[in-house]
């Protein structure tokens, strides 16, 4: 009588847990995400601009490491990027999945640079690592300003992530192209790239890459604004409301990357030349 009552109990128990066992199993990924990683340019004098004294603190603070934009203050710079992007494409831009990386920039060097791109690549597929434990699909847009676009391409470097089948693509803006770092666009683990710059953006070129340690034999003095015509890369000459523009006039420009990366598409398409195009952006 006993041995029935314990078999009777443990029959109970299995009934009990086993479903929720299983339901536990096969609890179902999520379809799809849409991550974003943009990488600020250079900040001479760092510490100082972001002190919590300085007048434009809440133009350039972004925390060291990968963070979310919507963590910031809701009137910093790249929280009004990561907020201006949702806004015009919600699915491709989502705040929970909008990531800003700081850097220490004030040490205005390529070995700075490649030290932080290794650092941002580390950090990348550590955060890839979380988001394929609940999503079946990750793409991945990678978005790089000025010397930020040069820590992207030290990251791409060394490609692939752990997780093989991301989608990857990167948007390179104002970023001065250079010998030591050009033909990291050429990785087969990139997807897509563009190039954005402008015929009057003088700074992009002021970078003398000649001096730099890691400069290839034959390097020209100065920094480029284009990549060669051979390198892996969709390269756009780029004009707002109908102007070239300077290095601090694509300030007003971030907000507009998916209206303007949707219109460069729309250019690639049409064109008899797709790596090379033109285009006056005009803003909604």
């Amino acid at each position: 009588m006993m041995k029935n009552h314990y078999f009777n109990l443990m029959i109970i128990i299995l009934l009990l847990f086993v479903p929720f066992s299983i339901s536990c199993k096969v609890k179902a990924k999520l379809p799809k995400v849409a991550i974003t990683v943009w990488v600020h340019g250079t900040h001479p004098a760092k510490a100082l601009l972001e002190s919590k004294y300085s007048p434009i603190r809440s133009q350039v603070y972004v925390p060291i490491g990968l963070s979310l934009a919507k963590d910031l203050p809701s009137h910093y710079n790249f929280y009004e990027i990561a907020k201006e992007c949702n806004a015009l494409n919600p699915e491709e831009y989502g705040l929970n999945d909008f990531y800003v990386f700081g850097w220490n920039s004030s040490k205005i060097t390529s070995r700075q640079r490649k030290k932080v791109g290794r650092k941002l690549f580390e950090d990348i597929n550590d955060l890839l690592l979380q988001y394929k434990k609940k999503y079946k699909e990750i793409s991945l847009r990678l978005v790089g300003f000025s010397h930020g676009g040069n820590v992207l391409l030290n990251c791409m470097s060394h490609l692939p992530f752990n997780c093989l089948n991301v989608t990857t693509e990167a948007i390179l803006i104002a970023t001065p192209i250079q010998e030591s770092t050009r033909w990291y666009v050429n990785t087969p683990y990139i997807n897509k790239v563009y190039s954005l710059y402008s015929d009057k953006d003088w700074i992009q070129r002021i970078d003398v890459q000649r001096f730099h340690k890691d400069a290839p034999k034959g390097t020209p003095w100065l920094s480029s604004r284009k990549f060669q015509d051979f390198d892996r890369v969709i390269q756009v000459n780029f004009k707002f409301n109908g102007k070239s523009i300077g290095h601090i006039g694509y300030r007003p420009v971030m907000k507009h990357i998916p209206d303007i990366l949707e219109q460069i598409n729309e250019k690639v398409d049409s064109s008899r030349r797709q790596d090379h195009i033109h285009l006056n952006f005009i803003a909604r």
